[in-house]
């Protein structure tokens, strides 16, 4: 064990696995803490392996960037670590919305079947796209993480940080909505 965290980080630098797996050890307790106090200061709903993600992304990214070598303030390494877990959550939350933005995700096509043919089938997804397309973002993510991801109410309230109402009436008026275009479009 390494009892000089200049030392440790020197040995790090060299890529030294023995120093790298006791770096991890003493600090990756820290970069969790961090990255889920972050998240939970900013009100994004995360999962225990969300901060696990992030956690290992950290260490990887040191690892394969060599960035410790860039810290001239060792004697700081914990601030550092810190500051790193959480700007990495933060990140990673920003883009994990960003991934449930994908409209090309929105409705699967491929599970959408008719019995009236293919032709009929294209034809109502084009009416199902062309109705999505009015939805706000806000409202794709909602309906996304429902339909698609099968979250509960409450679940999205807490991922969106929005009030539980909020996300019901949402989804009903927007599935209210989807509805009526696939009535009026198979009447």
């Amino acid at each position: 064990m390494f009892d000089d965290i200049h030392d440790l980080i020197e040995r790090c630098i060299k890529r030294e696995e023995r120093a790298w797996s006791e770096f991890i050890d003493r600090f990756s307790g820290l970069v969790y803490y961090s990255a889920r106090e972050r998240l939970r200061r900013n009100g994004f709903s995360f999962g225990e392996q969300d901060i696990q993600d992030i956690v290992q992304n950290v260490f990887i990214d040191i690892w394969e960037k060599s960035s410790l070598s860039e810290v001239r303030e060792r004697h700081k390494i914990k601030a550092w670590l810190s500051i790193v877990g959480q700007t990495r959550a933060l990140n990673f939350m920003r883009k994990k919305r960003e991934r449930l933005l994908g409209e090309e995700e929105l409705f699967k096509v491929e599970n959408i079947v008719s019995d009236k043919g293919e032709e009929y089938r294209i034809e109502l997804v084009e009416e199902l796209e062309k109705a999505i397309e009015n939805f706000s973002p806000r409202e794709k993510i909602i309906l996304k993480l429902n339909i698609i991801h099968g979250k509960t109410h409450k679940e999205i309230a807490g991922f969106m940080n929005m009030s539980i109402n909020t996300v019901s009436t949402i989804i009903a008026r927007r599935k209210e909505l989807l509805r009526k275009t696939l009535n009026n479009f198979t009447n």
